[in-house]
């Protein structure tokens, strides 16, 4: 049987040769595909490591697909060539503006001297420094909670991307469940005190996480009219989901 990582690998691959690629502009494409195949990888990791199926650490995985979603989503809603350049032009900001905080208190140490020359010749490789701008508001010019609106992923922000937030973000409705215990002496008034839990596994997360793939797949497809004929990972999900509980792994 053709594994979960197998499944994904193929889907990916069978996408980017049919879509209409157009190598004049091909940074464009670098980035919708770029994105597609970070869900990707970031579902395979997941489902290949059960140990971190677990309320801790699946969640931080889960809310960074739910974040690449909604990027995803939203540039290909709308004037897609444009959105994905400005995805490009802000992350060339940001690692310039590293560039210039490694050189004013770090350029002295050898090792980072050739961190700093790598970074700049591999923003120079896309465009020139002096007309890169650093931009320190949002890449969009929006914030996530508006993105997902425009890009019809609202449900998604609502009931994924804000819960899984308050773990990536260490919480109170996170820390005050997993990583505190009522002490057991009445004298202390049954104040918390901190415990790491022992927390049980959960394949739901692989399934959570094979349904933010699929997604991203399907706005994929209907961007670019796509016909696939593989089945989605989370229909494989749903067919082997026995396979999942009893080994533990896909």
């Amino acid at each position: 049987m053709e594994s979960y990582s197998e499944l994904v690998q193929r889907s990916l691959d069978e996408r980017w040769v049919k879509i209409p690629l157009n190598l004049y502009d091909a940074e464009v494409y670098e980035v919708i595909g770029g994105l597609l195949a970070r869900q990707a990888t970031l579902s395979i990791q997941l489902a290949q490591n059960p140990m971190i199926w677990n309320p801790h650490i699946a969640p931080l995985i889960l809310r960074s697909m739910t974040d690449a979603h909604i990027t995803l989503a939203w540039i290909l809603s709308e004037d897609f060539e444009k959105r994905a350049k400005q995805y490009i032009l802000y992350g060339l900001g940001q690692e310039k503006k590293l560039v210039e905080h490694l050189k004013n208190e770090l350029e002295e140490d050898a090792d980072i001297q050739s961190l700093i020359d790598f970074k700049e010749k591999w923003i120079e490789a896309q465009r020139y420094p002096f007309l890169t701008e650093v931009n320190l508001g949002s890449w969009s010019g929006s914030n996530t909670r508006v993105m997902a609106q425009e890009a019809d992923c609202e449900s998604l922000y609502k009931f994924a991307y804000e819960p899984f937030s308050a773990v990536a973000h260490n919480m109170w409705q996170h820390i005050s469940v997993f990583n505190l215990k009522q002490c057991t002496n009445p004298l202390h008034k049954y104040h918390k005190v901190p415990v790491i839990h022992d927390v049980p596994l959960s394949e739901d997360y692989v399934f959570r996480s094979s349904k933010y793939l699929s997604k991203s797949f399907e706005s994929f497809d209907k961007k670019f009219e796509l016909s696939i004929d593989i089945q989605l990972p989370i229909d494989w999900y749903l067919e082997n989901i026995e396979k999942v509980y009893n080994e533990g792994n896909v």
